[in-house]
């Protein structure tokens, strides 16, 4: 079984858990709901993957194989999908949308950063990292 350590980063006095495994990090947003919360994860973005990198060496005596631009983009991505979904869930009362937006929010709130060997979605990460972000 995988070696599985959590660590709890706090931006804005809330917790973020990271799960970290082998070639994987699981970061938990759930916690920010929001619009000013998720604009804290937007701002510490390039510190929080500083220390996740750093603790993930710690824990792993090896570097995370995933750049600063890709990493960046991944949480980004999730996060505007995660800040609709929250929208839709709280503007939309349709029993259907609900649903939809709960299952939406959940699967976006946690986001499994894995590196490419174990990741099939590293390579659209790691080109819109390119395109859009400079670290």
């Amino acid at each position: 079984m995988d070696n599985v350590s959590v660590k709890s980063y706090a931006i804005n006095q809330k917790t973020i858990k990271v799960h970290f495994q082998t070639k994987v990090v699981s970061i938990d947003c759930t916690a920010y709901t929001s619009k000013k919360d998720l604009s804290e994860i937007y701002g510490a973005c390039k510190n929080l993957i500083h220390e996740i990198k750093n603790d993930y060496k710690d824990i792993f005596g090896r570097d995370l194989k995933i750049s600063n631009r890709s990493f960046i983009a991944e949480i980004w991505g999730h996060l505007v999908a995660y800040k609709i979904s929250i929208w839709l869930k709280k503007t939309l009362k349709l029993s259907l949308i609900q649903k939809l937006a709960k299952f939406a929010a959940h699967r976006s709130g946690i986001i499994d950063c894995g590196e490419a060997k174990v990741d099939t979605n590293r390579w659209f990460w790691d080109i819109t990292g390119w395109i859009f972000f400079k670290c």
